[in-house]
């Protein structure tokens, strides 16, 4: 990647110190749906990767990969950096992060989108080592991967496998689409991941299965408890009688 020297004077506090802003003024996301994918990847990445330590997963955070240039950032939608500790941050200073930088990015292309804009995230990431790019435009149901054959050779695109899918070595992850075009993400369990509304109505039926099934428990002991004491009853009957209830 060829540094260009700064355009504009760079910004700075009292002290002279730079200053590398943790907000670069635009939205999380530019409508509803745009910030459903964003939430759909990123929750489904830390889920699969909860009980690691070693991968942090953020969405939308700045990523400033050089020193000394704070003009030079970007904040993907998605991204993954492998083998790195977990943990909350303000933003993604590289040279503070053991030099490491996401291995993959995700970007969902919106209305506000443009093709030269993407061409221009590829060309970035690219050139910053990232090894996997994942573009989805959930308007037209479109989905491009790009993968780094060998550390020596940028990202290029791929075609999907003979089965329509596209394959993330890194992740373990499968991505596919369905017939309306829709975005499905299978994880390395082979489950599919879910949305938190699916995640939430998958949670409320088990609990409700659950209850029932505590429900139907309890009838079930009362029933043995009433019957229990019922044949109790019987045997002091038959004493009272003079029969021996066992001997019945």
């Amino acid at each position: 990647m060829i540094i260009s020297p700064p355009t504009h004077p760079l910004p700075t506090d009292k002290a002279g110190e730079l200053i590398y802003p943790v907000d670069n003024g635009e939205p999380l996301s530019n409508d509803t749906e745009h910030l459903n994918w964003i939430t759909f990847v990123k929750n489904g990445l830390e889920d699969w990767f909860a009980d690691r330590q070693d991968v942090f997963v953020a969405a939308d955070l700045l990523w400033y990969p050089i020193k000394g240039r704070p003009d030079i950032s970007k904040a993907p939608d998605v991204m993954v950096v492998l083998n790195h500790p977990a943990g909350p941050r303000m933003s993604y200073k590289q040279w503070e992060e053991n030099n490491r930088p996401p291995q993959v990015v995700f970007e969902f292309v919106s209305l506000s989108n443009t093709a030269s804009e993407m061409l221009e995230k590829l060309d970035f990431y690219s050139d910053l080592s990232c090894e996997e790019f994942f573009i989805y435009d959930y308007r037209r149901g479109k989905f491009n991967a790009f993968l780094r054959q060998t550390p020596q050779h940028p990202l290029a695109r791929v075609d999907p496998g003979p089965d329509g899918c596209w394959h993330s070595p890194l992740l373990g992850v499968t991505f596919g689409l369905d017939q309306q075009g829709a975005l499905w993400v299978r994880r390395p369990d082979g489950k599919l991941m879910e949305t938190q509304r699916q995640l939430a109505r998958r949670a409320e039926a088990e609990s409700q299965r659950a209850e029932a099934e505590s429900q139907r428990a309890e009838a079930e002991s009362q029933r043995a408890e009433a019957e229990s004491q019922r044949a109790d009853k019987l045997a002091a009957k038959l004493r009272e009688l003079g029969i021996d209830p066992d001997a019945v």
